[in-house]
């Protein structure tokens, strides 16, 4: 045993000397990579090489050189934040929390902008005194509140208010528009005066101090009304008949006075159309129909004219007229009737319907006519321009379809359908 102790001790240190030649080696190629999975891989072989507490040393640099680039490639305060965390004393804590003062300004004037709140600029301000948006949150602050006192003076709308605005601001971009609306305001408080005391002189001087205001020219309608209309309105008013009501309407149909010219108009066809009624006389009807010709009783004077002119030949000396041919039936619904006439004399024919509706046709020698009347019971007559021939008259119940009648006159009087 004793002989066998040099040969195992010198296995030893043939091993140790391998061991730590290979350990050496692995280190210098580990350094010369600057790998951080190099220096994991020796740690991991070599954890009690003699190279390993300077390695685990330099792997902590590589760390400290990889977390700091990521860092600054995200470039964010969560980054920079984790990084001054994880390497307090770090060569780069100082370069990170500087980074950090940027980032942390750059988000509170994010922040200032977007809610564009006077308190925040102000708190902005206050944080940051020395920082480069400094001047522009003092613009800001001012920007907004020249608004706000722009936005009051226009919800006053008064001339005070735009003057006082004026006067705190007076290079703002709303002085321009401070002064119209000041003018505006004037012309508005001139033209409630002018229309308070309402006399031609008022109107006047709103339309000379104001040669452009919005109310000008109802100013000067106005003033023609007092210079001219309301002279021919007392004219008329004085006359007080249909024909000066008539003619101012028509001089001046847009004035003030139209309407009650009209209402007056109509006081007086009421008037005579009453009395027409209460006489019921063909001339009273047409003394009507001679001031009214398209008046609002016309078509029921001309119908009137002919009941009355109808009910005179029935009284009087006349005829027996016999009743039309009936051409054809017409259709079961039909509430028209379509009447031919024929004159086969040689004078002018008159004849007259009274019932429904009322109608009276004047035909030509040996002329033909036609008519439209609606269903119902009629009366009619039929006459000329003869001293010598007699009325004629008799009825007709009309229920649709078409007629025809033809009138002649011989020797012996006497009609033929």
């Amino acid at each position: 045993m004793k002989k066998n102790a040099p040969t195992l001790s010198l296995c030893m240190m043939v091993i140790f000397l391998m061991f730590s030649c290979g350990s050496s080696k692995k280190y210098q190629e580990a350094k010369s990579s600057q790998s951080i999975l190099e220096y994991e891989w020796y740690l991991g072989k070599y954890p009690k090489s003699k190279y390993a507490t300077q390695a685990r040393q330099e792997l902590e640099v590589l760390h400290e050189e990889r977390d700091w680039k990521k860092a600054n490639n995200s470039y964010s305060i969560s980054g920079y934040k984790s990084f001054i965390s994880n390497y307090p004393d770090s060569r780069y804590s100082s370069q990170a929390k500087k980074k950090l003062e940027v980032l942390y300004e750059e988000r509170d004037w994010g922040n200032a902008s977007r809610t564009d709140l006077i308190s925040e600029y102000e708190g902005f301000i206050s944080k940051y005194p020395n920082s480069k948006y400094s001047e522009r949150a003092r613009q800001k602050i001012s920007e907004i509140e020249e608004s706000n006192a722009w936005s009051k003076s226009k919800s006053l709308n008064t001339i005070y208010g735009y003057q006082n605005f004026m006067a705190s601001y007076p290079n703002s971009q709303y002085v321009f528009e401070s002064k119209n609306r000041i003018e505006s305001l004037k012309d508005e408080n001139a033209w409630e005066d002018a229309r308070k005391i309402g006399t031609l002189e008022a109107f006047k001087t709103y339309v000379d101090n104001f040669p452009y205001g919005k109310k000008r020219g109802e100013a000067l309608d106005i003033i023609k009304e007092i210079e001219i209309i309301q002279p021919e309105w007392n004219k008329a008013l004085r006359r007080n008949t249909p024909e000066s009501y008539q003619s101012f309407i028509q001089s001046f149909p847009y004035s003030s006075y139209a309407k009650e010219a009209n209402e007056k108009l109509s006081q007086l066809e009421l008037t005579e159309w009453n009395n027409a009624k209460r006489k019921n006389r063909v001339s009273s009807y047409e003394k009507y129909l001679s001031i009214y010709p398209n008046g609002n009783y016309s078509e029921e004077a001309e119908k009137r004219i002919i009941d009355i002119e109808v009910d005179a030949i029935f009284k009087g000396d006349h005829g027996k007229l016999p009743p039309m041919t009936r051409v054809s039936p017409g259709y079961s619904y039909s509430t028209t009737n379509n009447i031919e006439i024929y004159n086969n004399t040689s004078y002018t024919l008159t004849v007259r319907y009274s019932g429904n509706e009322s109608r009276k046709i004047v035909i030509k020698p040996k002329k033909k006519e036609k008519l439209v009347l609606k269903n119902g019971a009629y009366r009619v007559t039929a006459s000329v321009n003869a001293a010598n021939v007699s009325n004629y008259a008799g009825s007709e119940k009309l229920e649709g379809g078409e007629y025809s009648s033809e009138y002649y006159i011989v020797t012996e009087p006497s009609w033929r359908n």
